[in-house]
């Protein structure tokens, strides 16, 4: 073969590669990020049935293996076994109906976000703001991230103990 004819060869064959190359590809799906949205709200709403019904177990299925628990006036508590043992305590020493408020939230991709407000039925009443980070994962979206805080401080000794008749 000469070398014009390989020349030739060369580019049809570069050619061939480059055409197909650009062949169209199967598009990404597009998000519904109303379905994404709905999904990340019913699971959210778990947290407070969760907790209002002292589950332990329920609270920490709905964070990451890898989650940071940021809770006010503590050091963070990271990972879902350690999460889980934090609410054992909580719940032991500090349970007090909760309701919980989101008043904003956000999807975007495998991420999404809420905030909101929560107050406690404890004595004083106790009230705060909250933000959490979520992620999807294989078992749905799960909180990544979360983080809260009062409104005021509780009195010396954290919430006192609540006696009914």
């Amino acid at each position: 073969m000469n070398c014009k004819n390989s020349t030739r060869l060369f580019l049809a064959v570069v050619c061939a590669f480059g055409f197909a190359a650009c062949k169209p590809t199967t598009p990404a799906p597009v998000p519904d990020v109303k379905a994404d949205t709905e999904a990340l709200a019913t699971t959210a709403a778990g947290f407070e049935k969760a907790y209002n019904d002292k589950d332990a177990d329920a609270l920490a299925a709905l964070y990451t293996d890898d989650a940071q628990l940021l809770p006010p006036g503590a050091t963070e508590v990271s990972g879902r076994d350690a999460i889980r043992a934090y609410f054992v305590s909580d719940i032991e020493k500090h349970w007090a109906r909760i309701s919980i408020n989101s008043d904003s939230s956000g999807v975007g991709g495998d991420w999404a976000w809420r905030s909101g407000t929560w107050s406690a039925e404890s004595m004083p009443m106790a009230t705060g703001k909250y933000i959490a980070v979520w992620r999807r994962t294989a078992d749905g979206w799960r909180m990544q991230k979360d983080i809260w805080n009062m409104d005021a401080e509780l009195p010396e000794g954290g919430v006192p103990e609540i006696t009914v008749n």
